[in-house]
């Protein structure tokens, strides 16, 4: 069946790219590759895919459409070999006055690669950050109402159909063990919330674009995509399950970006109330445990040049009313630094990119080069190195890798 998929959405996407002379359907996507291979013994490949994209898009008056077709074909996790509408959209700009509705990626704030008030789409963790973070992103069926002017942008959002995070399964070597080997620990099924219509999810943005500076205003009525877990014990005394689970939350938020020079000044904060977390041994047996917290990130990136760029962020979960029942800790610190450098006529770039854990002193480093054989083929390669005896990257220590990809656009 995903081989039939395949071959009618290539012979579709070539008979549009014919009659493209004559039809006002504009056609475009890439075929690329990626293999990874742990660093560590037994040096074993812990991604082996190849994927193709296709994209449809059509302009018809104040009309926009766009289609996004993806075929995986995923060699080291099978179950991840899809042929899926990525994105399949309709937009309407009127005079002062839009609509978008469909299958979309919605973006929110300021912050690169962190998620402050960038919550409405979920995130496919299946290999982790190990990603490029624009295929991290998950779209949502969603549909928003804009007004504008030239100073400011009202978006109006709702979200009607829950969608979680893609975890790895078993079988996958980015999975963990959330059991530790033991028999008598059980993982349930997640608990999700029904398909209802209380249970959209709504909110909506108001952006300011003054003189230098840029203002979002967002608030946002939603669920957690990440599952929190409950401990429970079985029918038998012995038994213990954990049960992951969706919960309502909100946040009101406020995000900045301004111009200085060479620079770029930008900050992002959200409120969240009535938020759940994880329990912790001492939480046991209480119910998941609930508080507000605030979520903040400054950060800079610093053109200097000759195609240079150098960006550093900080950030912080603090959790307000913190107790022991909660597993994670009272503020969770977190900074990222990305360097890049273009050489040769800008054929070859050379990047670095680090996630920081500052309470554990773990990291996620990922240096890269990717060589532009054409304005067509790029080959890139590169090595992920996580570092660290506790916290998030240290679960994945055993992972550090080395990668090769290559892409052709069309």
């Amino acid at each position: 069946m995903k081989t039939t998929l395949l071959l009618s959405a290539l012979l579709f996407t070539g008979y549009l790219a014919m009659a493209q002379s004559d039809n006002p359907l504009r056609v475009k996507g890439f075929v690329d590759t990626y293999h990874a291979v742990r660093l560590n013994e037994p040096n074993d490949f812990l991604a082996s895919r190849s994927r193709f994209r296709g994209e449809i898009e059509k302009i018809s008056g104040n009309s926009y459409f766009f289609v996004s077709l993806n075929a995986m074909h995923n060699r080291m996790v099978p179950e991840l070999t899809d042929f899926t509408f990525r994105e399949a959209f309709m937009e309407y700009t009127g005079e002062g006055w839009g609509f978008k509705a469909g299958r979309q990626i919605i973006i929110w704030g300021q912050a690169d690669g962190m998620k402050i008030t960038d919550v409405i789409s979920p995130m496919d963790l299946s290999e982790f950050l190990a990603q490029d973070y624009d295929d991290i992103r998950m779209p949502v069926n969603a549909m928003t109402i804009s007004r504008f002017t030239d100073f400011y942008e009202l978006e109006l959002l709702c979200v009607p159909l829950f969608e979680s995070y893609r975890l790895p399964g078993e079988g996958n070597p980015w999975a963990l063990d959330l059991t530790g080997g033991m028999d008598n620990i059980h993982i349930d099924p997640a608990v999700e919330p029904e398909a209802t219509l209380k249970n959209m999810e709504y909110g909506g943005k108001l952006a300011f674009y003054l003189s230098g500076i840029d203002l979002e205003l967002t608030a946002l009525h939603t669920w957690n995509k990440m599952p929190v877990y409950r401990y429970r014990t079985g029918d038998v005394e012995e038994d213990l399950h954990i049960v992951p689970e969706h919960h309502r939350m909100g946040f009101v938020g406020l995000s900045f970006s301004k111009s200085l020079s060479a620079f770029i000044l930008r900050g992002e904060s959200a409120f969240y109330f009535g938020r759940k977390y994880t329990q912790s041994t001492e939480g046991m047996g209480n119910g998941l445990p609930e508080s507000n917290s605030i979520n903040y990130l400054l950060g800079i990136d610093w053109y200097p040049g000759n195609e240079w760029m150098v960006s550093g962020q900080f950030s912080d979960e603090w959790i307000l009313d913190h107790t022991n029942a909660i597993l994670n800790p009272e503020h969770s610190l977190i900074s990222t630094f990305a360097l890049s450098k273009k050489l040769f006529r800008s054929n070859l770039k050379l990047a670095s990119f680090a996630y920081f854990q500052l309470n554990e002193g773990a990291f996620f480093l990922r240096n890269s080069a990717d060589y532009a054989l054409s304005d067509n083929i790029h080959v890139s390669t590169g090595v992920d190195w996580f570092h660290g005896d506790s916290g998030t990257f240290s679960h994945y220590k055993d992972n550090s890798q080395v990668w090769v990809k290559a892409k052709y656009s069309f």
